[in-house]
């Protein structure tokens, strides 16, 4: 099947009109049922969202040398042959389209029908997008139907078809526990290993995928930058500036023996004695209120015990 290329630069032809031209008026109205049906199941809502949400970790965590989240977009249920979740990187001008089936039966198999919508979603994106690259996945939640779906594709489309496992789990927390990337990503956009808190921010990211349409084309910055507003206190350390212990909590720390403050992954630790508190809202400058309960403080218990009060009132 030859198509005309025309990237549509101008944004005055659509996806469906696109199709029409290249493919006919019927594979027009199948395009447009294709938009309509969408996952109509819970089970299926889930899988595609929790997905969604780990291809977003994974952005994340490749981009926190660098910061660039806004070079990687997200969005779900976009005009396609393939538009379960569509995932873009932007400098290498790559489209990689999924269609998500939480089955282990014949619902998951490879099929005609797949492999011609995935031969017309290439050329969809690179004729009409402009893509320089196009992928196009059928993700399963069935490692076995996996491996028998890969057999299935045929030599000549292999270069921009695959089939992916990606496992479905009821909660967050048993998919961080089950899949060791998206665990592995978690803890470094949250800078720790604690269960509570990676399901706390898979949880939050989740959140600002869903607070508007899934089908706008957002960036991951857009997503995390939601992500971040929702988390108090911060739980992405990884995500949080560079900056130095506050002065006056440095010179408090000094006054008394074995106490010391530090920052770790954005977040401000005072030690004493085995004990270690998080100050995560630890400000520059003090308040007239906040210093002069400073100046009061003569022994550690009650410093310690200040600090553990302020860092109570983060979380409020």
């Amino acid at each position: 099947m030859l198509f005309t290329p025309c990237p549509n630069v101008g944004g005055k032809l659509t996806v469906a009109d696109f199709v029409e031209k290249n493919l006919g008026l019927d594979s027009r109205k199948k395009l447009e049922r294709i938009g309509t049906g969408g996952t109509s199941n819970e089970k299926g809502n889930r899988y595609e969202s929790f997905f969604a949400v780990a291809k977003i970790c994974s952005a994340v965590a490749t981009s926190l040398n660098d910061s660039n989240f806004d070079n990687y977009t997200v969005s779900a249920q976009e005009p396609a042959f393939v538009d379960d979740v569509c995932y873009k990187v932007q400098d290498l001008n790559e489209k990689t389209n999924y269609q998500a089936k939480n089955s282990s039966g014949p619902a998951a198999s490879w099929t005609k029908d797949i492999e011609e919508r995935c031969s017309y979603q290439k050329n969809i994106d690179l004729n009409y997008h402009g893509a320089k690259t196009s992928k196009n996945v059928l993700l399963v939640s069935s490692r076995s139907r996996r491996q028998k779906n890969i057999k299935k594709i045929p030599q000549n489309m292999r270069t921009y078809c695959f089939c992916e496992h990606f496992p479905y789990l009821e909660s967050s927390v048993e998919l961080i526990l089950a899949h060791k990337p998206l665990r592995n990503d978690l803890e470094k956009i949250c800078a720790e290993s604690n269960l509570q808190t990676l399901d706390t921010a898979f949880k939050i990211i989740h959140s600002a995928w869903a607070t508007s349409s899934s089908k706008a084309k957002r960036t991951v910055g857009d997503i995390v930058g939601e992500a971040k507003k929702m988390s108090r206190p911060n739980i992405f350390h990884s995500l949080v500036p560079e900056r130095q212990v506050p002065k006056w909590l440095m010179e408090k720390c000094a006054a008394f023996h074995g106490c010391n403050a530090s920052v770790e992954s954005g977040v401000v630790y005072v030690r004493y004695n085995g004990l270690e508190i998080s100050v995560p809202n630890a400000p520059e400058d003090l308040s007239a209120d906040l210093e002069k309960k400073l100046l009061a403080i003569k022994k550690v218990d009650a410093f310690v015990q200040l600090l553990t009060d302020f860092t109570k009132q983060s979380f409020l």
